[in-house]
């Protein structure tokens, strides 16, 4: 009755009253959303290898050798432009979807202010801009919540970092494989010594891939040779003797037609990484062309690779 005759009230005075938990329930609502939506993203990483972790500032820092920021103001950012943050990386995967339940009070708080229209609204967030790409330096759960919620774009204070690379307008990954590239090549002189290589790789962290597996290389003549191997000589070396004909079966084998967005390069660190997983498990004997077969069929046959991650999962989890 007590409830009845307070709405007659707020009725009568031409106020609309709302009760005190509606936002609060919905911020709950959008909270329970977005963990799901995290949890089949992790999932589906198993059966398609994207890898759905965001990104870290410090590692783009590093690796782009990144100095001086200067701050641009406040502006509106896209937040399909937001790919990583500044130590909170791990709390989220891509599109800032929330994978630890720490934060669900925070989160939901937030919510509340957003879904609110007479909260008053959040401050601007605080970013780094790298190339067109954008790091949370501060908000990374208004970002999350925005983004939830559908927002298109969130208001930003921006620090942008000069990149000295051709494309200093690319997205982060062409950023990081184009500094790659140059450090690959000023370090082998493989494009130097072998100026028709197409050693072309289209995700981050292949050049440096390859550039340790001729580290590893040099380190094996060396101790069949018994003399030291300079960085340049391990290279033509590893490229006559393990690149090309590694490059000649995947061709042969045919099975970049599979992967239609992917380089002969890429395959051959798949199948190298193969390799020494079959040699580990089954011991010497293993042929090349087993591991560049055993690609294709993970490639063809994903339930089977998420079969056996859910696998170890609940192993895990009984342990």
């Amino acid at each position: 009755m007590t409830v009845i005759c307070v709405l007659a009230v707020g009725l009568l005075s031409g106020a609309v009253l709302m009760p005190d938990d509606v936002f609060t329930n919905e911020a709950r609502g959008e909270w329970d959303a977005a963990r799901r939506k995290a949890f089949l993203s992790r999932l589906s990483s198993y059966v398609t290898r994207k890898d759905v972790r965001l990104i870290d500032f410090e590692d783009i820092s590093r690796q782009l050798k990144l100095r001086n920021p200067r701050y641009k103001g406040i502006t509106e950012i896209p937040l399909e432009k937001i790919v990583g943050s500044v130590g909170r990386y791990g709390d989220f995967v891509a599109h800032f979807l929330p994978v630890t339940p720490q934060m669900e009070q925070r989160w939901q708080r937030i919510a509340r202010v957003y879904l609110d229209p007479s909260s008053g609204g959040v401050p601007p967030i605080e970013v780094y801009r790298v190339g067109e790409s954008y790091f949370v330096k501060d908000g990374n759960h208004r970002v999350s919540v925005s983004r939830q919620l559908g927002a298109a774009s969130i208001e930003a204070h921006v620090w942008e970092y000069p990149v000295a690379l051709p494309d200093s307008g690319a997205d982060i990954d062409s950023l990081l494989i184009e500094s790659e590239r140059q450090d690959f090549f000023e370090c082998t002189k493989l494009d130097e010594s072998n100026p028709d290589h197409k050693i072309n790789v289209t995700l981050p962290g292949g050049y440096r891939e390859l550039l340790h597996q001729i580290l590893n290389y040099r380190q094996a003549l060396e101790q069949i040779d018994e003399e030291e191997k300079n960085i340049e000589e391990a290279a033509d070396a590893w490229y006559a003797m393990m690149y090309e004909p590694a490059v000649q079966i995947i061709q042969r084998e045919s099975i970049l037609r599979n992967f239609p967005e992917r380089t002969p390069a890429d395959l051959f660190i798949w199948t190298r990484m193969e390799y020494d997983r079959l040699e580990q498990q089954y011991g010497r004997g293993v042929r090349l062309t087993q591991a560049v077969r055993a690609v294709e069929g993970k490639h063809k046959n994903p339930l089977a690779r998420l079969w056996g991650s859910t696998k170890s999962i609940l192993g895990r989890a009984r342990d």
